[in-house]
């Protein structure tokens, strides 16, 4: 069981997509027999599970936060500018989603983040053996028929230099955190030493900051869940209000040089900030601000030659001023309840409990220069694992009584 969802989580990493179903010579997507019945597969395998599986069933039920975007997904097709895009978008996001949740159902607690972080460790191991044995399709080329400028750099098992980067920085920082508990220390500083080749072939800035921010964020979310239980909300505020400064930083300038001179990038990360207000620009005389594009329908392709590479404009765009608001309040409340998740928590619950926070900290962060929302990758899987974490964990916390008060506190069985 666990090797078949290896094998499917690996291909929706993505991993070879690029490698099986392009043309690198006319850059046209020729399809791929292997991706089609691991499609395929991998659907077959998410609807079984639901039918025989009564926890996965429960779980479904309970998610409220995976179904509201997959129903967004499916509705905006009624005003799409591309229906067809969008039907076609919507079911792989929901086929996506849905296999996380298979995921943490089959294998619940501690054991989906084991499982999806040494499965994370064998993508890197991957894309160091596909540089050595296939470059011609692991590493950017002169040749390629896009993007040449990245020449010379690695994508490995991936699409893109920036998919590898984003990747192995995420399995790094993971590593790095929780070390022993996912690997014995030999194999874990192998696939910490792997992660990092990866990491440094690719050169992506938003790799880097990953496998920094990462740990960063685990390690503050475990230092407040060991606190007693009066002190982890202050402290947490303390900490929200430091990573607030850092962000008012960034966008102020002050970071300029550390960006620039020790990275080597773009002052935003992306190079694409000043592109931004001319697509939103262009939006907003298409006619389609009100409700949006339609879900997948890459209406922003219109509106500029480069890519938005901005996880929050992608959604406003695809949605519009009417559901975008949908979409953002369910990432709110993914993030607050990952936050009381951590507050909560029982001593001997942490390597868990402080996952959800983690993650979806780090996804909210890297979007800023990234677009990984509710699309085929590893974000749309973790999205679903730590949802499902919360519903599951929330189930072994018992009401936790405060220490001022001497009253129950609300329990986390309602998210």
């Amino acid at each position: 069981m666990q090797f078949l969802l290896g094998v499917f989580l690996v291909f929706y990493f993505p991993a070879f997509t690029v490698q099986l179903a392009m043309d690198m010579t006319t850059g046209r997507w020729i399809g791929s027999p292997v991706l089609q019945i691991i499609t395929i597969g991998s659907e077959l395998f998410v609807f079984a599970t639901i039918l025989v599986s009564r926890p996965t069933r429960t779980l479904l039920s309970r998610s409220w936060m995976i179904w509201v975007p997959i129903i967004v997904s499916f509705a905006s097709a009624a005003w799409s500018y591309n229906r067809f895009a969008t039907v076609q978008s919507a079911n792989t996001y929901m086929t996506t989603a849905l296999l996380g949740l298979a995921i943490a159902a089959l294998l619940p607690g501690f054991q989906s983040i084991r499982f999806v972080v040494r499965t994370m460790a064998i993508g890197c191991l991957l894309s160091i053996l596909w540089v050595l044995l296939f470059p011609e399709t692991a590493i950017h080329q002169l040749t390629d028929p896009y993007q040449t400028v990245h020449a010379g750099l690695w994508r490995g098992v991936f699409s893109h230099k920036q998919g590898l980067g984003y990747f192995s920085g995420l399995t790094l920082g993971l590593l790095l955190f929780y070390r022993s508990s996912i690997f014995p220390a030999p194999v874990c500083a192998f696939f910490v030493v792997c992660s990092a080749i990866s990491l440094v072939g690719s050169q992506s800035a938003t790799g880097m900051v990953a496998a920094l921010i990462t740990p960063a964020f685990l390690y503050m979310a475990n230092f407040v869940a060991r606190l007693p239980f009066p002190l982890r909300t202050p402290m947490f505020v303390k900490f929200a209000i430091a990573t607030g400064l850092i962000a008012l930083a960034f966008r102020f300038g002050i970071l300029n040089y550390v960006i620039v001179a020790i990275l080597g990038k773009s002052t935003d990360l992306s190079g694409r900030a000043d592109f931004w207000p001319i697509i939103l620009q262009a939006f907003y005389a298409s006619g389609y601000s009100m409700l949006g594009g339609g879900f997948g329908a890459n209406v922003s392709a219109n509106m500029s030659e480069w890519s938005v590479d901005n996880g929050y404009l992608d959604k406003f765009i695809e949605f519009g001023y009417v559901f975008s608001p949908i979409i953002f309040g369910v990432f709110v409340a993914i993030l607050w309840g990952a936050i009381r998740l951590v507050i909560m928590n029982p001593a001997d619950q942490v390597r868990t409990n402080i996952f959800p926070f983690g993650i979806w900290a780090v996804t909210l962060v890297l979007n800023v220069t990234e677009s990984n929302f509710m699309a085929k990758c590893l974000t749309t899987i973790l999205t679903s694992i730590i949802v499902a974490l919360m519903i599951q964990q929330s189930q072994l916390i018992p009401h936790v009584r405060s220490a001022r008060k001497g009253r129950p506190t609300a329990s986390l069985r309602r998210i």
